[in-house]
C-alpha cells in the first residue's frame, strides 16, 4: 500500500514537471500580426517562377501576375533593430491557418520614392528651423537612388518639389516650408496617395511630421483616407508631437474681452472650436496609428529635436531593409470572401511588421 501510494506521488510530480516544461518553452519562431485580405481567387498559373520575375524598368520594380499575392514585410528585434539577414527557409506564410507554399522570395534591397509630408500648422514643440533640419538630415540618409518629393501643408497643400534625388533641391525645396493656419492633413493625404504617388512605379513610402489633428479638410476624412490605404501599397511613417497645449494657450490669449457693467474686463469662454478639443486628439492619435499598423509603417512619437532626429534616422534605416514573398491563393476561396495571411520566422523574439489589409482587383 505505501509503495503503491509513493508510485502514484512520483507520476504525479513527474507529470506536473512536464506541463510546467512545456509551458514555460519558449516558441521557436516569431509571426506578423493578422493580415486579413478580400478577394477573388483566380486560377492558378503554372509557371510561378515566371510570374514572379523581375523586370528591370530602371528602378528594379517587381511585375507579378495578378493571381500572387505579394506580401511585402519588415523585421526587427525588441529593441528595434532591423534584422538584415532572414533568409527563405525561416520562412512560412499561412493563409486561414493553412500553410500556402512561398512561390516567390526577395531580400534584395530596391529603391523607394518618400513622400515626405511637413505639418506647418503653427506649434511651439519645434521651431521651422528645427523642422527643416531634421528633414535636411532625413533625405541625407536616404541612398542615392531613392527619390523624395516634398509636400508641406497648413490650410492647403503645397508640393515645394517633385520626386528626385537631386539633394540640392530637396534642400531647397525644404527651406522654403513655411508656418501657416489651419490642417488640411486628410487633403494633402489625398493627394500623396491619389495624385503623386499613384503614377509612381516601385516601392513608395510616406513619411508624415504632424499632430494628426484636421481642421480644414472639406471633401476628404478620416475614413476616406483609411478606405483609400486599402487599395495603396505605400507603407506610412508617422511622426507625432502633441500640440494640444499649444492650442489652449492660443485659446486663453485671443479669447475675446469683455466689459461688466462696472467696466471690469472679463474673458468670455466661447468654447473649443474643431480641432481644439481632447476628443480630437484622440481621434488623430487613433487616425495615425491605423494608417501605420494597416500599411506596414511604424508610429513615432517626438517631444523634442533629438528624438526627432532619431525617428527620422530609424525610418530611414527601415526602409533600407525590406523583405517580399509571394504565394498563390487557395484556388477554392469565394469571390469577395475575407482570409487571413500570418508570417513566420524560425527565430524566436523577432517583430514582423507588414501590410495588415490587402484588397485584391
Amino acid at each position: 500500500m505505501l509503495y503503491r501510494s509513493i508510485t502514484t506521488i512520483f507520476i504525479i510530480l513527474v507529470s506536473a514537471a512536464a506541463v510546467l516544461s512545456q509551458s514555460g518553452r519558449s516558441k521557436n519562431y516569431s509571426e506578423s500580426r493578422v493580415i486579413t485580405e478580400r478577394g477573388k481567387a483566380g486560377p492558378g498559373v503554372a509557371d510561378a517562377k515566371a510570374a514572379a520575375g523581375t523586370e528591370q524598368d530602371g528602378s528594379d520594380v517587381i511585375k507579378v501576375e495578378t493571381d500572387l499575392v505579394i506580401v511585402p514585410f519588415r523585421v526587427s528585434n525588441r529593441s528595434g533593430r532591423t534584422i538584415p539577414d532572414v533568409k527563405q527557409n525561416e520562412i512560412k506564410i499561412f493563409e486561414n491557418g493553412e500553410e500556402r507554399e512561398i512561390a516567390y522570395f526577395s531580400d534584395l534591397a530596391q529603391p523607394f520614392t518618400v513622400a515626405l509630408i511637413l505639418d506647418m500648422s503653427y506649434s511651439s514643440v519645434f521651431k521651422l528651423k528645427e523642422i527643416q533640419d531634421a528633414a535636411k538630415k532625413f533625405v541625407a540618409q536616404l541612398r542615392p537612388e531613392d527619390r523624395v518629393l516634398v509636400i508641406a501643408f497648413a490650410e492647403k497643400p503645397i508640393v515645394l518639389c517633385e520626386a528626385t534625388g537631386d539633394r540640392r533641391i530637396l534642400n531647397i525645396a525644404i527651406e522654403g516650408a513655411r508656418i501657416g493656419s489651419g490642417t488640411s492633413l486628410y487633403t494633402t493625404l489625398d493627394l500623396a496617395l491619389n495624385d503623386k504617388l499613384q503614377r509612381i512605379s516601385g516601392r513608395k513610402a510616406i513619411v508624415l511630421l504632424s499632430d494628426g489633428v484636421d481642421t480644414s479638410s472639406v471633401h476628404q476624412t478620416a475614413a476616406s483616407v483609411e478606405k483609400d490605404l486599402v487599395e495603396s501599397d505605400t507603407i506610412i511613417y508617422p511622426i507625432k508631437y502633441n500640440t494640444y497645449d499649444d492650442v489652449q494657450k492660443s485659446r486663453r490669449t485671443t479669447a475675446p474681452i469683455q466689459y461688466d457693467e462696472d467696466d471690469r474686463p472679463y474673458t468670455v469662454d466661447i468654447g473649443p472650436a474643431k480641432g481644439e478639443r481632447q476628443e480630437d486628439y484622440a481621434a488623430a492619435k487613433e487616425f495615425l496609428q491605423n494608417i501605420a499598423a494597416d500599411t506596414g509603417g511604424r508610429l513615432y512619437n517626438v517631444t523634442s529635436t533629438t528624438n526627432l532626429d532619431q525617428a527620422f534616422l530609424n525610418i530611414a534605416n527601415e526602409l533600407r531593409k525590406i523583405y517580399t514573398l509571394g504565394y498563390y491563393p487557395s484556388s477554392e476561396r469565394e469571390n469577395g470572401a475575407s482570409f487571413e495571411v500570418k508570417v513566420r520566422i524560425y527565430r524566436p523574439d523577432l517583430i514582423i511588421r507588414t501590410k495588415e489589409r490587402f484588397l485584391r482587383r
